[in-house]
């Protein structure tokens, strides 16, 4: 698999369409693998990653279990709002181009996702084409379905990761993460899902087979389900009868109520439940007013100073940008004298004049050009956390508001409790009505007494049914084994044998394959003064045991850090190579965990061969000019993402933080 292009539109940060060329270039007779992103923390580098994942996936992108909800909301989310206008298109989308070689004969792929905004939910469009061509019947899960089988996504994992994979095999100490990579490696849910289908296919059979031998045991347990059906269908109609008596003597009830009714005697009949209706309201104010306090005690007050709040969003903003403006300025001055420095001796005096008037001049006019005085120095996650406040005290102004209104209800529903009891009259004066409506609803509780004795015959009768089934179930299972149809049953046995037999044996060959391979990408990755480590995984339990040279057991927490994220950078190479599969790899921000002789030790025998293609979502701090410096020969392409906090998106340059030029 080869990716060729990536297109983005109206994707999270990405504001319209955002187009990136990922093909290597072929140069000096040599294929450059590396296409190189640069940006800083929240310029976008995770929603490439994420896009490339939710164009192959959709839905299992965000995890196996994730509710179709939760995906729709996912969806909407993901649309780009824009900070300038504060308003969000109705659709977005997601384009992948591919070309994919299967059976020997290569073809290109086009998919497209996009989705738009249908009042609170989203409607979702899957497109591909093959080679121009639009694949046309397909449904939208057929499609999908499409897109799993061409490349699975347990096998995708093992090639498009970001940091916190790595993270999280670097400090797994029980397995649990390892493990979850060799099944999906093995493709043990297919083997699981086969073994399944043969164990329900052998209850069908069971169930359809039987003999002479014991055909009287089962004329007599389906005699006695029949019965058993026969006492619930009777249990049915004595409730149909007792609710039918209960409904008349409820009608009586309903119009000596109105009568009563008519007479203020609701009044009096409900005053109990008044009175009760009156306890709950005044224990519902208590709650409200206690809401109310806790909004005025947070950060609701914020909102009374709206046009502050926004002045210091505003100020915060450009103290941001100047803290950019600030740091380049830096960043001009150390390479210029860096500059003086390297070739300083190397060129003539009159010459080295000129150079250094220059780059004085052009330090002059950066200096005139300085950014603004700085009056907030924050850091981007604490002006993330104060604008957040801001927003919060909007949200709970609503909220206030909301609350005061519902407080104003209950008090205005207190008022109406308390005529309601003024109101209530004598109740001598309507005892006799009282008494008979007393009598009737007597009848009431008998009928409902005499319900909940059916109701409780009936489970009974339905319990010994459903025993009268099971015993069924067991005969039909007895003559199974004499039938005609054993020997399906014994080849479905056999098969099931087999398919462990091959489980066992594919996981054998698999991790012998996969400990040779972690062991030669170890040494390649590892500093000199690493330990030399070697791995021997359990074949049954996929348990990790890691091991020095001589044999001797290590423990995790015995490794350096950066030894751990050596380990799990193998473990994944390891796990890609043993897969068999050609595709090509996307890391996101791989080296941040790791010192400088790691970081080289990865620049040098991991990126340029890992993969036929390598996509590196990389900092400005994790592939720094020196490290730039040693990729350049394997670099195709190399863009530089950049996020204005302005408009609230990225723009795309063709080029790394140094030299770059605008991507078209």
């Amino acid at each position: 698999m080869l990716i060729q292009n990536l297109t983005l539109t109206n994707f999270r940060v990405y504001e319209g369409t955002n187009s990136f060329d990922l093909t290597p270039v072929k140069r000096f007779g040599q294929t450059r693998p590396i296409i190189l992103f640069g940006g800083l923390n929240g310029a976008g580098k995770t929603s490439l990653l994420s896009g490339i994942r939710l164009a192959l996936y959709g839905r299992r992108s965000l995890g196996s279990t994730v509710a179709q909800k939760r995906y729709e909301n996912y969806l909407l989310e993901s649309i780009h709002h824009s900070k300038q206008t504060d308003r969000s298109p109705n659709t977005a989308s997601v384009e992948l181009t591919f070309t994919y070689a299967k059976l020997g004969t290569e073809n290109q792929y086009r998919v497209k996702r996009e989705w738009e905004r249908k009042g609170k939910g989203v409607k979702e469009t899957l497109t591909i084409e093959q080679d121009g061509q639009s694949i046309q019947g397909l449904s939208y899960e057929q499609a999908q379905t499409f897109l799993n089988e061409l490349i699975p996504i347990g096998v995708s994992d093992l090639f498009f990761f970001d940091g916190e994979k790595i993270a999280e095999l670097a400090d797994d100490t029980g397995g649990a993460a390892l493990e979850q990579s060799i099944k999906k490696l093995l493709g043990l849910d297919v083997v699981e899902r086969l073994s399944g289908d043969l164990t329900v296919l052998k209850r069908n059979i069971t169930k359809r087979s039987s003999v002479e031998s014991i055909q009287a045991e089962i004329d007599s347990a389906k005699a006695e389900l029949e019965e058993k059906r026969k006492d619930v269908e009777q249990v049915r109609q004595e409730i149909t009868t007792v609710n039918s008596q209960r409904s008349e003597v409820q009608s009586q009830v309903n119009k000596l109520q109105k009568a009563i009714n008519e007479r203020g005697g609701h009044f009096s009949a409900s005053r109990k439940h008044l009175e009760s209706k009156l306890s709950h309201l005044q224990d519902q104010r208590g709650e409200l007013t206690t809401q109310i306090n806790a909004l005025i005690s947070d950060a609701a007050p914020l909102a009374l100073a709206h046009d502050f709040c926004e002045r210091s969003k505003s100020q915060i903003e450009k103290d941001l940008s100047s803290q950019t403006a600030h740091r380049e300025l830096k960043l001009l001055r150390k390479y210029s004298k860096q500059l003086n420095e390297r070739i300083s001796g190397s060129i003539p005096k009159d010459a080295m004049k000129v150079v250094s008037r220059e780059l004085d001049a052009i330090l002059e006019q950066s200096s005139q050009n300085r950014p603004g005085e700085i009056i907030h120095d924050l850091t981007p996650i604490q002006a993330s956390r104060l604008f957040s406040t801001f927003d919060d005290a909007q949200k709970q102004k609503a909220d206030l508001a909301e609350t005061f209104q519902a407080l104003e209800h209950v008090e205005s529903e207190l008022d109406e409790i308390g005529v309601s009891l003024a109101r209530a009259p004598d109740d001598i004066l309507i005892a006799n009505d009282f008494h008979n409506l007393q009598k009737l609803q007597q009848h009431i509780g008998g009928f409902d007494a005499k319900l909940e004795a059916l109701k409780k015959s009936g489970k009974e009768i339905a319990n010994g049914a459903v025993e009268a089934a099971r015993k069924l179930d067991r005969l039909y299972e007895e003559a199974a084994k004499t039938s005609d149809q054993k020997r399906m049953l014994d080849y479905i046995g056999g098969t099931n044998c087999l398919l462990k037999d091959f489980v066992d044996q594919t996981s054998e060959a698999k991790i012998s394959d996969l400990e040779a391979q972690f062991t030669e990408c170890f040494a390649k990755l590892a500093r000199k003064d690493d330990l030399q480590l070697q791995i021997r995984i359990d074949a049954k339990t996929f348990q990790v045991q890691l091991l020095s040279v001589s044999g001797r057991p290590i423990a995790k927490d015995e490794i350096s850090a950066g030894e751990k994220q050596i380990f799990a950078i193998s473990v994944l190479e390891a796990l890609a190579k043993t897969s068999g599969r050609q595709l090509p790899m996307i890391v996101d921000t791989p080296l941040g965990r790791l010192d400088s002789q790691h970081r080289s030790k990865l620049i040098d025998g991991y990126f340029p061969t890992a993969s036929h293609q390598m996509i590196v979502l990389s900092t400005d701090t994790e592939v720094d000019e020196s490290f730039y410096s040693d990729l350049s020969p394997d670099i195709s392409r190399a863009y530089k993402l950049e996020y204005d906090p302005k408009a609230g998106a990225t723009r795309a340059s063709e080029g790394y933080f140094w030299k770059m030029r605008e991507a078209s």
